[in-house]
């Protein structure tokens, strides 16, 4: 079926790829719903729909360079603030809680591989591992190193993934109302305290500046795309190298944290990184979807939502017995399980929703851990299960 833009109309298709990603933005960041559904969700939409409705084709050479390219480009530059020390020093309780949450993923992940039979299903286990333990780019680069080609197939996960950690989220943002969990994890003190003042403000952010575009901006998103491309090319190298090219982006994950953490306070200075990043993310997203003919996606779906809402019921399960027995506050606890499973953003909200003003910067720091380690921890998953 031909396309309203030709599918070798390479500009044309990127421009209105670029141009999904900012309605999504734009969706976001002006009404409640949508903050709600998030950007990365509405882009993913948003290309599934053109594609369907014979705008964009499922398949171009435009969205073959971003799918070789945008998301490894992507993994250094929101690395690039993942500076281990802070995490660890500021984390506290928090991060201890991340790794009982973390544990609950990859059982649940376990579990519901033996329950429940989807198509690729080790595959799609370290992915869920990767999304559930860092956030979307974790699970799009996890797809990536194990091997999740098929567009329809890769689509109903990624739209699987977010579906169920959007609706955990309403869990989640319900849950401190529920006075037998208020009685199960009673409150200890450090999450009523004043918001933590992190030494190194560009580690304790999400989008790792604090304050807005510079006359210098240019010349340090120059620096640090450079930067990426040149740690990308080192990965890519590395894995080719030991023999196993998938895991590119391991190579690359590890090369990111070791440069932010080998000069943390020349990568805390570093300003649009992190936004350039996403926008490569989302952009990925809408070629993720395109491709993807809704007809052969919606069988999937179901099954691959269960899958997913399998996971994070035994991660939610994991998480409180783990907060019983190591005497987390609910408090603690649902940061932690909301930074581990849905990010930093939520995470910082919640805790300042509920007035945990001392949980705000533990949150984001646990969710930038989740960044470093969710590649790792989803394609040894897919090792195990496969």
């Amino acid at each position: 079926m031909s396309s309203l833009v030709p599918a070798g109309n390479v500009l044309a298709i990127t421009g209105v790829l670029f141009a999904v990603v900012w309605g999504a933005l734009y969706l976001e960041g002006r009404f409640a719903w949508a903050r709600t559904l998030s950007a990365a969700l509405i882009a993913l939409v948003g290309g599934l729909v053109l594609s369907n409705l014979g705008v964009l084709p499922f398949a171009s050479p435009a969205y073959d360079f971003v799918n070789d390219h945008f998301i490894l480009v992507a993994i250094p530059l929101l690395l690039f603030k993942a500076d281990l020390r802070v995490i660890l020093k500021q984390g506290g309780r928090v991060l201890a809680g991340f790794m009982v949450s973390a544990a609950g993923v990859v059982a649940g992940a376990g579990i519901a591989f033996a329950l429940i039979e989807v198509p690729e299903s080790a595959k799609y286990a370290g992915m869920l591992v990767g999304g559930y333990t860092g956030g979307s780019l974790n699970f799009v680069a996890v797809s990536q190193a194990v091997g999740m080609d098929d567009p329809a197939l890769g689509t109903a996960a990624l739209a699987a993934e977010s579906l169920a950690g959007i609706s955990y989220l309403f869990v989640l943002a319900v849950l401190p109302t529920i006075g037998a969990i208020r009685r199960w994890l009673p409150l200890r003190g450090p999450e009523t305290g004043s918001t933590a003042e992190s030494p190194d403000e560009g580690a304790a952010t999400e989008d790792g500046t604090a304050t807005g575009p510079g006359p210098d901006w240019i010349a340090h998103v120059a620096v640090a795309l450079g930067m990426s491309l040149l740690v990308c090319a080192a990965g890519v190298w590395l894995a080719a190298a030991v023999g196993r090219p998938r895991f590119a982006v391991l190579a690359i994950t590890a090369l990111a944290v070791l440069l932010a953490n080998l000069v943390p306070g020349t990568m805390a200075r570093l300003k649009g990184d992190q936004e350039l990043g996403m926008l490569l993310l989302y952009v990925f997203f809408v070629v993720y979807a395109a491709g993807a003919d809704i007809r052969s996606l919606l069988g999937a779906a179901a099954l691959m939502l269960s899958y997913a809402f399998v996971v994070i019921l035994i991660q939610a399960m994991v998480s409180a017995v783990g907060a019983r027995l190591f005497r987390f506050s609910y408090a603690e606890m649902l940061i932690a399980s909301n930074a581990c499973v849905l990010g930093p953003p939520t995470a910082a909200a919640l805790a300042a929703g509920r007035g945990w003003h001392g949980l705000v910067t533990p949150g984001i720091l646990t969710g930038v851990f989740g960044y470093v380690v969710g590649n790792f921890l989803g394609v040894s998953v897919f090792a195990w299960l496969s």
